[in-house]
């Protein structure tokens, strides 16, 4: 029996029932007046359901939880928010160093990734917990994961002691392959003796063509009859680049060259080959007022042979503009 004396019991509710449908039998006929009471069961928000390490303190992660606030002493959920620490700084540095110019496509998307995130309580806005969005579990587990923002990658230990291996033995052979072959930043170059080779010469023993056919015959042609070796050459601009020093970054200046013929007739806008100088040369001053598409001659050290297309490298000596192109031999001539 209700306090206020009703004790009929609430009609059950049934869809589709409509007025002067009979009430099941069994039950007592409900007074006129009494109103009909439901019983709402409230469920918790499952963000906030508090989580608890084995000594039942709250475990702080990218999802507000139940706190009591060590500043305040309020009982609260906390607020988050993301933050950017020296990891997502040096993440990016990382990214534009490897990628370069791609890393302006990358580095949004990473950028929030590498965020911490900040629990704060929003009494007094105090900070209770700042956390990183980058885990990585103990390589003792059997089960390992790795988490970027709400990314997780799981793998077992014996997988990623594969690819850890794979990734080693690709590094370590493209080291070895790389180490033979001729570097350009080394700071001396030697002018080496002068050889009467022409252009097409050098084309049939080294050129894109024959590359293809036998690059192990081009490489060891051109240590043979090219390297170290210096060639009085005429071509024609196809870009100049300047040099570059700031802080720990070195880049010599360069001038981009067409030969004739050239190696790649359909490709025009591909130099052949590539006059490297630095700032300090004397010819550095007459390299910067060449103009593009202007023809020149010039003297010059083999450094490095071009590989899958890429233009030969030479040390520049001496260049020296021709307006008469008529009144000099061919390009590429001795």
């Amino acid at each position: 029996v209700r306090p206020d004396g009703c004790g009929c019991l609430p009609a059950l509710p049934s869809v589709g029932r409509g007025a002067g449908v009979p009430q099941a039998a069994g039950w007592p006929a409900r007074r006129a007046g009494c109103p009909m009471t439901y019983i709402v069961e409230k469920k918790e928000d499952a963000r906030t359901v508090p989580e608890e390490d084995e000594n039942g303190e709250p475990v702080f992660d990218q999802n507000p939880v139940k706190v009591t606030c060590a500043f305040c002493g309020r009982d609260t959920i906390t607020f988050i928010e993301y933050e950017s620490s020296w990891v997502t700084y040096a993440v990016c540095i990382v990214l534009l160093f490897v990628l370069n110019w791609a890393a302006l496509c990358v580095v949004p998307v990473v950028y929030p990734l590498f965020k911490d995130v900040v629990h704060h309580c929003p009494r007094c806005l105090s900070v209770l917990a700042t956390r990183s969005r980058v885990a990585i579990s103990s390589f003792k587990q059997e089960v390992m994961s790795l988490r970027f923002g709400s990314c997780v990658v799981v793998l077992a230990r014996k997988y990623v002691i594969g690819l850890s291996a794979i990734l080693l033995v690709i590094a370590g052979f493209n080291m070895m392959r790389n180490s033979g072959a001729a570097s350009t930043d080394i700071e001396v170059w030697a002018r080496g003796p002068d050889v009467s080779s022409s252009w097409q010469d050098f084309l049939q023993d080294c050129g894109f063509k024959s590359y293809l056919g036998n690059p192990i015959h081009v490489s060891v042609a051109f240590n043979e009859k090219f390297k170290n070796q210096t060639v009085s050459w005429e071509g024609q601009v196809h870009h100049v680049e300047d040099s570059l020093s700031f802080l720990w970054l070195n880049q010599r200046g360069a001038i981009f060259t067409h030969m004739d013929p050239q190696q790649f007739p359909q490709k025009r806008d591909m130099a052949d080959l590539v006059l490297l100088f630095n700032d300090g040369d004397a010819v550095a001053n007459a390299a910067g007022k060449l103009a593009r598409g202007q023809r020149f001659a010039f003297e010059a050290t083999f450094v490095e042979v071009g590989k899958r297309g890429a233009p030969h490298v030479l040390a520049l000596w001496e260049v020296r503009p021709l307006k008469d192109a008529s009144s000099n031999s061919s390009l590429g001539g001795a």
